[in-house]
């Protein structure tokens, strides 16, 4: 099994340093930081390539590797080829031929939890056993790959075409509770319970990426690599999310049992139809009531950013609709301003909002790539959609600091850029696939910058297909010019002003769909 090849799907960067600090082997994962192959890194200064310094990192541990000290972990602050600031936790450690290993983790979701178990990671830290000369080439490679895969954040299996497990780290053994002796004699499909092949095994069908299964209790996600003769599985304990999966399921089996219970009512009130007002306010309360809910999921207000303003609106076109809008806070002054659209109308569409909502919510906190939140949704929202209905949304995240931008879209109408210089508003997306349909697109990356007096314009297709008698729509040239016009009026001012240009174009016809707005303007000197 080719090592370069196995060190290339771990999350960390790996890498050998000589004594004048040159780099002799990097990983893939570099690319991250630097966008640079790592190829393009052979050679070059750790410190220069990786974090932009002229000299050695001023924690840097090599130091007191060569003078026969124990190496501490470090925190490296960085900014990547991108310009945002990562946090990534280095261990270092000297091998045989007398280079040092670095191994880099990106600690930047996970700060919290870092700082918390700093003290008790240096206290358990312990000098790593030298390999010594006598050893073949072989077990020093193995020695090394146990001790990287150990130092990763998910559970690690190498198992053979004979489905005996050549390889298990720390993390495995935690989440099947079992140890070295007790895998012995153990093929890798008893430690998942089983008396022979899994029925999901990627030997046994080649098509096979990934897998769940269940196993005391515990939910775990399971990822297949093949490297020559080995299956390598990256192994996730998945438990909690699954747990909120469930219940979000669970709600939804049980709006659904109520309109087929009240589809059911309906049949026998065909037959008596002096119990039909009765029973249509009955149905009319529920809908009111889901519509009641899903105006509390909404944001009860807006932010408040010193240097911005905002504003929003939404109209369902029935008692509960399929728009949706969330301002989330993250830290470091970054917030995400989302707008989105179910397919259909009613309560189906509301309760697809209200998971939309929940994963945005509980998945996407601090993720700052716009293209891998809607990713991470996607992906969510594939396992848990049985229906042909989809979603469209816009996702920006704003950095308050410096009014820049970056933004997703999964098929969503273009945002409005109205930029106040030039007095001139621009249509600005990029390319993705509707949200729910498939679980394997890759979301395009965009980004803008807010200056003094710009406005960012987010909207649902509502508003521009809304219709006048004659079938007319009410278009983009028309909301772009009156977005120019009232470009000096407050957020909440522009969208009350745009709202009754459109109910005057439509003379009274009632809207088809749901109209969804937020505006965010960034305030002048």
């Amino acid at each position: 099994m080719d090592c370069a090849l196995l060190l290339d799907v771990v999350d960390a960067i790996i890498m050998e340093i000589d004594e004048e600090y040159r780099i002799k082997y990097i990983n893939s994962p570099v690319k991250t930081l630097t966008g640079k192959p790592k190829e393009k890194l052979i050679n070059k200064k750790c410190f220069s390539v990786l974090f932009g310094f002229t000299e050695p990192c001023p924690n840097c541990q090599i130091e007191n590797l060569k003078s026969g000290k124990i190496a501490l972990n470090i925190i490296h602050d960085a900014i990547t080829h991108r310009g945002f600031r990562k946090l990534y936790s280095a261990k270092f450690e000297k091998i045989s031929n007398g280079s040092f290993v670095e191994i880099i983790t990106d600690i930047t979701e996970n700060k919290k939890l870092v700082d918390t178990m700093a003290h008790q990671t240096k206290e358990l830290k312990a000098k790593n056993v030298m390999l010594t000369l006598q050893k073949k080439e072989i077990e020093k490679k193995q020695y090394f790959i146990e001790k990287v895969l150990n130092s990763t954040n998910e559970g690690i299996m190498v198992v053979n075409e004979d489905f005996e497990i050549v390889l298990l780290n720390y993390l495995t053994k935690e989440i099947f509770q079992v140890k070295e002796s007790d895998i012995k004699d153990k093929k890798c499909f008893n430690i998942y319970g089983f008396e022979e092949q899994c029925p999901d095994c990627p030997y046994k069908n080649r098509s096979v990426a990934k897998s769940s299964r269940k196993v005391d209790g515990k939910s775990l996600s399971i990822y297949f690599n093949k490297f020559e003769n080995f299956m390598v599985e990256s192994i996730r304990d998945v438990t909690k999310e699954v747990y909120l999966i469930d219940e979000i399921k669970n709600q939804q089996k049980e709006l659904e049992e109520k309109q087929r219970q009240m589809a059911l009512l309906n049949t026998d009130l065909l037959k008596m139809n002096e119990k039909l007002q009765q029973a249509q306010k009955i149905i009319d309360d529920e809908l009111r009531q889901v519509g009641e809910i899903q105006a509390s999921l909404l944001p009860a207000s807006l932010p408040v950013i010193d240097g911005y303003e905002f504003g929003s609106l939404y109209i369902p076109a029935e008692h509960a609709g399929g728009d949706y809008y969330d301002c989330i806070e993250m830290s470091n002054g970054y917030w995400g301003f989302t707008v989105a659209d179910v397919s259909g109308h009613g309560t189906p569409a509301a309760v697809i909002m209200a998971i939309t909502r929940a994963i945005m919510r509980s998945y996407t906190y601090d993720v700052i790539n716009a293209s891998e939140a809607i990713s991470m949704v996607n992906e969510i929202l594939c396992s848990n959609i049985y229906t042909n209905d989809f979603v469209t949304m816009l996702y920006v995240v704003l950095n308050s600091a410096t009014g820049e931008c970056n933004f997703a879209s999964a098929g969503h109408n273009p945002l409005l850029l109205f930029e106040k210089n030039n007095m001139m508003v621009k249509k600005v997306t990029c390319g993705g696939m509707f949200l729910g349909v498939f679980d394997d697109v890759e979301y395009e990356s965009g980004s803008f910058e807010l200056n003094d007096g710009d406005i960012a314009f987010m909207y649902t297709d509502g508003l521009v297909e809304a219709m006048n008698p004659e079938d007319d729509l009410y278009g983009y040239d028309r909301l772009i010019s009156k977005l120019i016009m009232f470009n000096e009026l407050s957020c909440q001012e522009i969208i009350d002003n745009i709202m009754l240009d459109v109910k005057d174009f439509c003379r009274g016809r009632k809207f088809n769909d749901d109209i969804t707005i937020l505006v965010i303007k960034k305030k002048g000197a």
